[in-house]
């Protein structure tokens, strides 16, 4: 049996990137990052996934950051931005001026 596409259907979403993180109360935070927003900091060919395992160290201190300065949704979500990725490599690059 063939399948066809369902009429009145929304469209597809955005691939999203989630991993759990824990809070050092032992709260189980699930962070999130968009596909795009990852291709976009890094247009390497490797994929969402490679680019996510790549930049796991970055992305998880950027969430551990935002958790300290905003703490997280109502279900526990913690969204990782572009603008958060932007504001880090932004941070990156004045301390290496500094060194």
């Amino acid at each position: 049996m063939a399948l066809i596409r369902k009429q009145g259907a929304s469209a597809p979403k955005e691939l999203g990137l989630f991993w759990p993180m824990q809070t050092s109360e032992g709260m189980t935070v699930t962070v999130y990052i968009y596909a795009s927003t990852l291709q976009a900091f890094d247009p390497d060919a490797l994929g969402p996934v490679g680019l996510l395992k790549r930049h796991r160290a970055l992305l998880e201190s950027i969430a551990s950051e935002k958790y300290d300065r905003e703490g997280a949704a109502g279900a526990m979500l913690l969204h990782i931005t572009d603008k958060d990725l932007r504001a880090a490599q932004g941070s990156d690059a004045m301390a290496d001026d500094i060194k």
